[in-house]
């Protein structure tokens, strides 16, 4: 029996597959075992979206097919209350000889929605998709924007109480990922569920209450979405550190090496950065500091970024170029470095992730009310504060 409030319980899954070469020697079965899942457990609540996220081959596909009830568990049990919609190929069972407008009734009865149900939502479905006047025409004319933004469109308005979604939030421009986004967000708040396996970080950070970061099978990292995702991205490039020494080379410029003087700032610390080089001519060789966090970039700067800067034509010959970021501008959390060089016209070298940092509080702020909250701003500079009494 589910707990108060819960809408799906997953306790202790795991699947298992045998490699090819297993099936023709018995005796080797066990070598060749491959476990995609290995006892994953949590629960879904009613209103909630669930995120999870892992590199390819995690087994985050699999564990929707297990869910959506496509393929049994070897191990372990699932428990669901209400009906679900599982949209793991988008667009599958779509006729390219019948016009969009026949697919949706098409498509929802595959999905599960009855006819009564779909003919008020019609033109509001239609106006989703963004279709238009297309809706009359045959499918296989749709271009592959079209065809999908229609498929999910029509996932998007069927009756289910949970939706399991794999890789379909990214469908469409812009404009309709937002209006995407948006949908999903008002059928939660309705109390429908949703499970939702992405790539895109932000889209996960921005919709889901909580994650899971699945790694070779497991769960990994469970909790709030921004620090799963801050952990996970901490795994994956936990191969940066505060230098980087690898030389990249260019007919005008040749980067050697750049350093910090840690890895670790509070707050109240400058952060000093050293970047060595060869200039090979003597025109001004510009080199872009851009520093990101896990989801955009947050700062960029360049010494040629300033009124009344004057070009520098020094000699060829090795250099050494310092930043120094004053104290009190980032907030806390992991940051990393993008160094670009480059003439009057073009970009140069550009070495991705250079190095990275991390910002902390400093000991006397740590355990501070306002410290709690997980905003995830990245900057946090002293600003001034003047408090007047006026007059009565």
């Amino acid at each position: 029996m589910l707990n108060q409030g819960v809408i799906l319980s997953a306790k202790n899954i795991s699947k298992k597959y045998y490699k090819h070469k297993a099936l023709l020697n018995q005796n080797a079965k066990n070598e060749n075992e491959f476990w995609a899942l290995k006892n994953i457990s949590f629960e879904l609540h009613k209103g909630q979206i669930l995120g999870i996220i892992g590199q390819n081959g995690a087994g985050k596909s699999t564990l929707l097919k297990i869910l959506s009830e496509i393929i049994p568990p070897t191990d372990g049990s699932i428990e669901y209350e209400g009906s679900i919609l599982s949209i793991l190929d988008i667009g599958t069972g779509f006729h390219p000889d019948l016009s969009g407008y026949d697919n949706i009734f098409l498509n929802s009865a595959i999905l599960g929605t009855k006819k009564k149900d779909l003919l008020e939502k019609i033109p509001e479905l239609v106006a989703f998709s963004g279709i238009g006047e297309f809706i009359n025409e045959p499918v296989k004319n749709y271009s592959n924007g079209m065809y999908l933004r229609l498929a999910l469109s029509i996932a998007l308005f069927t009756n289910n109480t949970i939706l399991l979604l794999d890789e379909v939030i990214s469908v469409g421009d812009a404009e309709f990922q937002n209006r995407a986004m948006k949908k999903i967000k008002e059928l939660v708040a309705e109390g429908r569920s949703c499970i939702m396996i992405s790539h895109d970080l932000p889209s996960i950070i921005s919709l889901c209450d909580s994650c899971l970061f699945m790694d070779k099978g497991e769960i990994a990292f469970f909790g709030k979405s921004k620090k799963v995702v801050e952990d996970y991205l901490d795994k994956v490039n936990s191969n940066i550190t505060n230098s980087h020494k690898v030389i990249v080379d260019h007919p005008k410029c040749r980067f050697i090496n750049i350093e910090m003087n840690k890895t670790v700032f509070p707050i109240n610390e400058k952060i000093l950065i050293s970047i060595s080089y060869e200039k090979k001519v003597e025109e001004d060789i510009d080199i872009v500091l851009n520093i990101r966090n896990y989801t955009s970039l947050v700062m960029s700067d360049c010494a040629i970024y300033r009124e009344g800067y004057v070009p520098q034509k020094t000699k060829p010959g090795i250099y050494e170029t310092t930043c120094q970021i004053p104290a009190n501008l980032f907030n806390t959390g992991t940051f990393f470095i993008d160094l670009i060089f480059g003439d009057k016209v073009s970009s140069l070298l550009t070495i991705k992730s250079a190095v990275k940092f991390n910002v902390q509080f400093p000991e006397w702020e740590k355990n501070k009310k306002w410290t709690e909250a997980e905003e995830g701003t990245p900057f946090r500079p002293i600003c001034d504060w003047v408090t007047v009494k006026q007059e009565s």
